[in-house]
Parts: C-alpha cells; sequence; structure tokens
C-alpha cells in the first residue's frame, strides 16, 4: 500500500500505458476499456509532450512529494491504506486542464489515480490528494454497491471533497469549477435540474450529463451544486471532516444553510 513505483513503470511501458492500468490490478478483465476510462479522468496518451511531463516529475520528485502527504492524512484522518498510482496528466483534456489547474485523480475503495503536469507546488499537489483520498475515505465507510449509487451520492462525494481542500489547504487552492456559477444560479439549477434526478443511478447516462456537464449542461454543474451543498450542511450542522466520510447523502438535504439561504 501507499505510493506505487509507477514512475518504474514507465521506463518500460510508457507507450503501453494500458498494461500499467492492469498492472493496478482493476476488477475488470479488459485492459483497453479500463485503459480508455482512465483517459476520461485524465491519463495520459504517448506522446512527446506527456514524455517531457514524465521526465519532469520525476525531476520534481513527485512520488515522494505524493508519498509524504498520504502518510500525513493517513494518519490525521485514520484514512484507509490505498495503492497510489501517479500517471502524467494529458493535457490534451481540456476538461481537466482548464478546470482543475493541471491536476486530475480519479478514486476508489482500495486505490487512487493521481493524473499530474509539471511544476505543481507541494500545497497544490496536497489539494488534488485531499480531494481524492477523501474520495477513499468516504467510500470505506458508506459501504453501497456500486449499482446503487446516486446523482445525490455523486454530487456529494465531489462536494465533501472539494470542502476538505477548502478546510486542509485554503481558498486559493481550490478547483476553479467552485467559483464558475454564483450562488443564485445555483439553487435554481438545484431545484430546477438537480432534485427531480437526485436517484439516478450511475449506470443512467443522464447521471453523467448532470454530474460533468454535457448535452446541455454546463461544465462541472454538478460538481458545484455539491460543494455548495456540502459546505451548507457543514457550515449549518458544525460537523467535523470525520463526520463527512460517514453522513447520508439524503442526511445533507434537511437542516442545510444553503438550501434555506
Amino acid at each position: 500500500m501507499g505510493v506505487i513505483e509507477t514512475d518504474k513503470w514507465l521506463e518500460n511501458y510508457f507507450n503501453q500505458p494500458w498494461e500499467m492500468g492492469m498492472m493496478a490490478k482493476p476488477e475488470v478483465d479488459d485492459a483497453e476499456d479500463f485503459y480508455e476510462y482512465l483517459t476520461k479522468f485524465g491519463m495520459y496518451r504517448p506522446s512527446r509532450n506527456a514524455f517531457y511531463i514524465l521526465n519532469q516529475l520525476k525531476e520534481e520528485n513527485v512520488w515522494e512529494k505524493i508519498n509524504k502527504i498520504y502518510l500525513k492524512y493517513r494518519k490525521k484522518w485514520k484514512g484507509p491504506a490505498v495503492d497510489i498510482y501517479i500517471f502524467p496528466i494529458n493535457q490534451q483534456v481540456s476538461l481537466f486542464r482548464r478546470r482543475n489547474n493541471g491536476r486530475s485523480g480519479l478514486a476508489f475503495h482500495n486505490k487512487l489515480f493521481l493524473f499530474i503536469s509539471e511544476g505543481l507546488s507541494e500545497k497544490e499537489l496536497e489539494a488534488l490528494f485531499v480531494h481524492e483520498y477523501h474520495h477513499c475515505a468516504r467510500l470505506s465507510k458508506i459501504r453501497k454497491k456500486e449499482s446503487e449509487y446516486t446523482l445525490l451520492d455523486s454530487i456529494l462525494f465531489e462536494g465533501f471533497a472539494e470542502l476538505a481542500v477548502l478546510n486542509c489547504c485554503g481558498t486559493e487552492y481550490l478547483a476553479p469549477w467552485t467559483k464558475l456559477y454564483s450562488k443564485e444560479r445555483l439553487k435554481n439549477d438545484l431545484k430546477r435540474m438537480y432534485e427531480p434526478n437526485f436517484n439516478l443511478k450511475r449506470s443512467n447516462r443522464e447521471h453523467e450529463d448532470l454530474l460533468f456537464g454535457r448535452r446541455g449542461v454546463p461544465s462541472l454543474l454538478g460538481y458545484a451544486v455539491g460543494y455548495e451543498l456540502a459546505k451548507g450542511y457543514v457550515k449549518r450542522n458544525k460537523i467535523t471532516i470525520h463526520d463527512t466520510f460517514t453522513t447520508p447523502s439524503e442526511k445533507v438535504l434537511s437542516n442545510n444553510e444553503f438550501l434555506e439561504s
């Protein structure tokens, strides 16, 4: 557990990234399908630019820095043991390059993938890690089958995770999507677009549209709605970060400052 030596993997498999995806032992059988799934979240595609980023990440000791951050938060949060896989980010995936300042990730209950550009400060790396590791911590506490997760669950995973970034790293390290939309706009969209669809399961394509912003839904609107919902609930109820690992999604809809203000 901890940071896996993907820097060494990349020396041998840089041009076959799907091989490294399977080396992470995902619960799937098709290497290329899993790799394509990772690319949606920022995993690099082999290119001269990606190779340049890789070399820069090595020079910047990113693997060591992330491991130090992991040990800090595992102790601080009494968090789960996870495997951490670091890869260069795909600069062409504009959704994550533009909205997340050159960093992105994907979390499972026992592993997380971090996709990183060169030149990030240690605090920026910490903000990325905090967001993704919060997902792991919440996944480890809220035990649902993947097929049972709803749109409400998904937006609150993002909201609580970014609220952890606010508390641990500060306002300046929040993802840009937290500031894309006004509160008035988010409240209107919550009532009009999200409340009627809170029970949509992950298998429903509209769930993805409303979460990420597709097919007429503004970019990362679901993330922003989730952030305001999480923030409103925490502020009204004065709960701790540890409480956000276990708070049921449905409970967030009651006694919430965002909904009542």
